[in-house]
């Protein structure tokens, strides 16, 4: 078996790892091969991700599942994309391999799916930490009573903090310095990392656990994944039209499509309790907000509408005492944006106009308090 090597220090995004089985050694055909005879190998079915690093500081991912691949996603200028197999395999026959390096990490279902969530899907709250109420956000999950993630970033380490059924159950970090309190509560712990002192932390809340199965996965076995990897095509198809491996529970194969389909999954002893089915949802509309001027200036908010903002207990957090408490509501009111003031103290504004309520359209500069928004659309 491969053996860890001491991990280089690179600026680049860290994410979580549990059983590390290849870190970070330069890339070569026969390292790859080595490393998908391990992940294939019938002794113990493999769940986990295989990393390569371009010489860009990018980090591509490819997901495994009970040794079969699963998924591929890209991570790189603080963007999160999924890809196909066949892009990833594109991608990588055009690269430098000279300058790449190569990981291979197994985890445990829970992990895996939250670095699926976090690289395929927005968020439905894109914010710094300072500018949420994690009180009230923990609030709502445990109201919803189904699974949830939340994923906090400080100095470029992302930490997946995971919901089951509603209640705080599991976290997994990429932040390997951070001292976690003994005897603390997970969501006391989280609120602790969240407002530590030190670089300002990013906080991302994904409200249900919802991924996708890349289309090309069940097309691919070993040989036909390397040749993938190496010269951009599969020379060889699964023989026989054997069946893909089942998908981990929750995760859906062409959700948008609205017929995708839950399965039946063995996994790890000890993480069973946490996966289970989930329903699928439809994906709720999303805007960004930009802060053009006041003391946020230049911070960024991904939101998921219905959208209340306000200086407290609300979906967006703006902490100014000339904003009131639950200020003003964005939503959508026959398939168009609206935003509604909530009788506040010093009223809202849409491009210098006050407003009661009116319908908005992209780019359009709302005036709460001091602060002002521009609404671009996802």
């Amino acid at each position: 078996m491969l053996q860890p090597i001491a991990h280089t220090t690179i600026d680049r995004y860290q994410f979580p790892r549990q059983k590390v089985h290849c870190d970070n050694r330069p890339f070569s055909s026969e390292l790859l091969l080595g490393l998908l005879d391990m992940v294939y190998s019938v002794s113990s079915p493999f769940t986990g991700y295989l990393m390569i690093s371009g010489e860009d500081c990018s980090l591509f991912f490819l997901f495994f599942f009970n040794s079969a691949p699963y998924a591929a996603g890209r991570y790189a200028d603080s963007k999160p994309v999924s890809y196909s197999i066949q892009e990833l395999g594109s991608h990588l026959v055009r690269s430098a391999k000279e300058s790449m390096s190569i990981s291979l990490c197994e985890t445990d279902p829970v992990l895996l799916k939250s670095m699926l969530l976090f690289l395929q899907e927005e968020p439905a709250v894109k914010a710094p930490a300072s500018m949420l109420d994690f009180e009230h956000i923990i609030q709502q999950i445990g109201k919803a009573g189904s699974n949830a993630m939340i994923a906090l970033c400080r100095n470029k380490k992302i930490n997946f903090f995971f919901f089951r059924n509603g209640k705080s159950a599991l976290v997994h970090y990429a932040d390997l310095a951070f001292e976690r309190p003994a005897g603390m509560h997970l969501d006391e712990e989280m609120l602790h990392y969240a407002f530590q002192p030190g670089d300002k932390v990013q906080a991302f809340i994904y409200r249900d656990m919802i991924t996708t199965m890349a289309e090309d996965s069940k097309l691919l076995d070993k040989d036909s994944l390397y040749n993938l990897l190496t010269i951009g095509y599969p020379k060889n198809r699964r023989r026989g039209g054997s069946e893909a491996s089942p998908m981990p529970a929750g995760i859906h194969k062409n959700r948008r499509s609205g017929d995708a389909k839950r399965s039946s999954m063995t996994v790890t002893e000890g993480i069973e309790a946490l996966i289970e089915s989930i329903r699928q949802k439809p994906k709720l509309p999303s805007l960004i907000l930009s802060v053009e001027s006041g003391s946020l200036q230049g911070e960024r908010f991904t939101v998921t509408l219905p959208c209340i903002i306000g200086r407290k207990g609300c979906d967006l957090i703006l902490d100014d005492m000339r904003i009131s408490r639950q200020h003003a509501k964005l939503r959508i009111i026959e398939d168009k944006l609206e935003i509604e003031d909530l009788g506040s103290t010093n009223g809202t504004k849409v491009n210098g106009e006050a407003v009661t309520r009116k319908r908005l359209v992209p780019h359009d500069l709302i005036s709460i308090g001091p602060i002002n928004l521009k609404i671009s659309p996802l």
